[in-house]
């Protein structure tokens, strides 16, 4: 018991000296907000250009547009940070924890990427649109490397460009980047156009686009080599090209990818390739549409393909490839005939439900039977999300931001840290989009509830989530 009593009141001492700085008028750049920060501060940025290249110096604050406060994406293409080819944009290099997290941002123009994460940090970067950045190395987009794990959600990975490795994103020496509704898309290098992952990175991709990305060499979608496995759920793989192999996907020395309910389809010369030299690979496949279905797959004798169930080879049926549109296409819906996309209902029947309560599509998208066609092709956001209250700490109320992927049955409610419910926000049938709500600080029979840790919990069909607040008094 008075281990707990510590532990609280340490979190509420912690909270209690959070600050907000904001940009411009209480520091002139994003730098200065840094530098005078400490850890559990907020960064507000207002809109507008900041030419600049920021360094969280080991801190573990947000930093974040008025997309934070508002969840109007709109605000994540006027906050540019913009890197005036001096460098890398942002850095993270000093251990930042999930306790640091970017959002709401454009990021261009890094002479040495667009972000870069070394050395053990593992920030989160959300709702951002990374285009513009080139570098003479590796990593034109993102450089993670050296133990650092970035968490990727919401994020565009656009027109970045690496004189080596790794146009979209690099990963080198045991990083395992996670990466949650993102486009990856016209990168450029000379190997891994979209992605490169070297030397023990197995990451984890989950509803990701990889489009129209091109490489020199090898790899034009993704490249893992030297023990990354990496693992693609979700995954469209379309119109990336390699000069020489593995238009989708090039693997070499014991790297394995697992795909589940994806789809390689249109890249060039072949969907998966396995180099000839180095430790053996091998590809576990199941509930995947691959052009050209095992011959997509080019192993030269040095690789072994596990062609699990459910594996089709047909035309995905986008809805207009040609414009970058890659939602599955049922021209006659309901009517089940040549027109329907043959992804559609035919992932893997043990994966969770699609949003519209139907088997698991295959694809990043999926289509809504509910609506009678795709769903809102924005990929910001794909899914549900709840976001963190604003303000956290509050007195004497807080504002609770989340977001609809479709007309769904939505629970809120508080409750305390001995898990009592305190107060029910929401018990209702709402449309998708945008909602919020506002909390006064009072339970459900209208008495005002005392300081303290308090937690709320998002139900909508499928999607749960819950996040923490502290009410100061």
């Amino acid at each position: 018991m008075k281990t707990f009593i510590l532990i609280f009141v340490l979190l509420i001492s912690t909270c209690l000296y959070s600050t907000i700085i904001n940009v411009p008028a209480d520091q002139p750049t994003i730098q200065a907000g840094i530098n005078v920060s400490v850890d559990a501060d907020t960064v507000l940025v207002q809109p507008g250009t900041y030419v600049e290249n920021i360094n969280y110096n080991g801190k573990n604050i947000t930093i974040a547009s008025l997309f934070l406060t508002t969840q109007d994406t709109t605000y994540i293409s006027q906050t540019i940070i913009d890197g005036n080819q001096n460098g890398t944009v942002v850095s993270f290099e000093n251990g930042e924890t999930t306790g640091a997290l970017l959002s709401g941002f454009t990021i261009t123009n890094g002479s040495g990427g667009g972000i870069g994460c070394v050395y053990n940090s593992y920030p989160r970067l959300e709702n951002l649109v990374i285009t513009g950045n080139t570098t003479e190395y590796n990593g034109g987009g993102i450089l993670c490397g050296a133990y650092a794990s970035p968490n990727l959600e919401n994020v565009i990975i656009s027109n970045n460009s690496a004189g080596g490795n790794g146009g979209g994103i690099f990963c080198y020496n045991y990083c395992s980047p996670s990466l949650e509704n993102v486009t990856i898309s016209n990168n450029t290098s000379q190997n891994g156009g979209g992605i490169f992952c070297f030397e023990n990175c197995p990451a984890n991709l989950d509803n990701v686009i990889i489009n129209n990305n091109s490489a020199n060499s090898d790899g034009g979608g993704i490249l893992c080599a030297v023990n990354s496995n990496m693992n693609l759920q979700d995954v469209t793989l379309t119109g990336n090209t390699a000069a020489d192999e593995g238009g989708g996907i090039y693997c070499y020395d014991n790297s394995n990818p697992l795909l589940i309910n994806s789809i390689l389809w249109n890249d060039t010369p072949q969907e998966v390739y396995f180099s000839q030299g180095g430790v053996p690979n091998s590809i576990m496949i199941s509930y995947t549409d691959i052009e050209g279905g095992e011959a997509g797959i080019v192993t030269n004798n040095n690789g072994t393909i596990n062609w699990l169930e459910g594996n089709i080879d047909a035309d995905p049926l986008f809805v207009d490839p040609l414009n970058g549109d890659y939602h599955l296409s049922w021209a006659n819906f309901p009517i089940p005939d040549e027109t329907k996309s043959p992804c559609i209902d035919a992932g893997d029947p043990e994966s969770p439900l699609d949003p519209d309560e139907t088997i698991a599509d295959i694809g990043a998208f999926y289509f809504d039977q509910n609506q009678q066609g795709v769903e809102d092709p924005q990929i910001l956001p794909i899914n549900c999300l709840l976001y963190q209250n604003y303000p956290n700490p509050f007195n004497p109320s807080t504002k609770i931001n989340y977001s609809l992927k479709e007309n769904s049955k939505v629970s809120l409610n508080i409750y305390n840290i001995k898990g009592q419910k305190v107060r029910q926000l929401v018990s209702d049938q709402l449309s998708a989009g945008q909602h919020s709500v506002i909390w006064n600080g009072k339970d459900d029979n209208g008495k005002a509830v005392s300081s303290g840790i308090y937690f709320y919990k998002l139900k909508a069909d499928n999607y749960t989530n819950t996040k923490r607040m502290i009410l100061l008094k």
